[in-house]
């Protein structure tokens, strides 16, 4: 029976490969391991954390898939292989958003965008595609609804593709416009080029899966596509295992600094420990204004460009931002800084306190003044 063969009482259409999977989790296994023997090894847990739980998915998926080829009649497995395999790929993306944006803290004064503020923009959007996909894929693979209902959960699909593909055009313009910027200021090393152009074809990759994924659900569960097998093993299995291979192989984390803080000096050659580029805004208001422009307007931005300083005043920001970082239970309980001295609420009070203190003050000492008066 070929790839693309009705299988009568099969909800996948045809009868699943029942080899192929196990092949594809052997191969995710291995690369799962390396990235985490890799992240472990370059202590790069901020960039590269995720890229063991992404083949975690896929391998979770194609085990699913192996027992869905034994029970073809069994709806569960095919719904659970699905949406575990597609959910892989936009955690591989999350990687590549984090990537780019430890490469923007490493040389800040040429980044077109805040390196936090890569990360809060594209995650918010990219964990509204995780949504969609979660809330689609299970609707549209449920042959036991009616076809109201799966129609739906294949808008939901292809809104959440659409998004993903505008997503990652936009990351690969931000990418480019920084790359340009690096080559004309001559502070591209070597070890950057390769992390960019590794970026380069991993969002290529994941933009013709996600495109692969687009055209299937816009054609229907009608299509060609949907019930030739072979077209998910070229563009979702393969295709997905050669990203992997090549983070692998090219791992960010041998090739970017650990903190956030270190920076690369404008000659291209000094590195420098600064403060980090911390963004003090609420998180809500990164995701709406990425780019700050009321802080480019009202000149506030320009106050965090440390770059421009001496080490003596680097050393100085260091000593302040260590004052103030907060303890482990402290972020635990309140993840948002919204409350104490340096919270986004809880310095606003703060100020209110100090203001009434000192009115306090002012009218206490008129009053005085005023007695002293009626005395004399």
């Amino acid at each position: 029976m070929g790839m693309g063969d009705y299988s009568p009482g099969s909800v996948w259409y045809y009868a699943p490969n029942k080899i192929a999977p196990i092949i594809f989790i052997v191969l995710f296994f291995i690369s799962g391991s390396i990235h985490a023997f890799q992240t472990i090894q370059h202590k790069s847990w901020r960039t590269t954390l995720l890229l063991p739980w992404a083949a975690a998915l896929m391998i979770a998926g194609f085990a699913i898939r192996v027992v869905g080829a034994y029970h073809t009649d069994n709806l569960t497995y095919l719904i659970a292989s699905v949406v575990l395999i597609m959910s892989g790929p936009p955690v591989y993306a999350l990687i590549n958003y984090f990537i780019l944006s430890r490469i923007l803290y490493y040389i800040p004064y040429l980044a077109p965008l805040h390196p936090g503020r890569v990360a809060t923009t594209f995650i918010g959007l990219d964990a509204v595609c995780e949504i969609l996909i979660g809330q689609g894929a299970w609707r549209m693979a449920n042959s036991s609804m009616t076809t109201a209902q799966r129609q739906l959960g294949a808008h939901l699909v292809t809104a959440s593709l659409s998004l993903q593909c505008a997503l990652f055009s936009a990351f690969g313009l931000l990418a480019a416009q920084f790359h340009y910027r690096a080559n004309r200021a001559g502070v591209l090393t070597k070890e950057l080029r390769v992390v960019l152009y590794v970026l380069y074809v991993s969002a290529t990759i994941v933009t013709i899966r996600c495109i692969y994924r687009l055209v299937e659900y816009v054609m229907g569960w009608d299509s060609t596509i949907y019930k030739n097998e072979v077209f998910f093993w070229i563009f979702e299995a393969v295709i997905m295992f050669l990203n992997t291979a090549l983070l692998n192989a090219y791992h960010p984390g041998k090739r970017l600094p650990r903190s956030n803080s270190v920076f690369l000096a404008k000659d291209g050659v000094t590195v420098k420990k600064g403060p980090g580029w911390d963004d003090d805004r609420p998180w809500i208001v990164t995701m709406f204004d990425p780019f700050d422009v009321w802080g480019l307007i009202s000149g506030k931005d320009k106050k965090t460009q440390f770059w421009d300083m001496s080490d003596a005043e680097l050393e100085r920001l260091r000593a302040e931002k260590k004052a103030r970082k907060r303890g482990v239970v402290a972020g635990l309980l309140d993840p948002f800084r919204l409350w104490g001295k340096n919270g986004y609420i809880g310095k606003h009070i703060g100020r209110k306190k100090e203001q009434r203190t000192v009115d306090g003050d002012v009218t206490e000492t008129m009053k005085g003044a005023g007695k002293t008066t009626d005395a004399v």
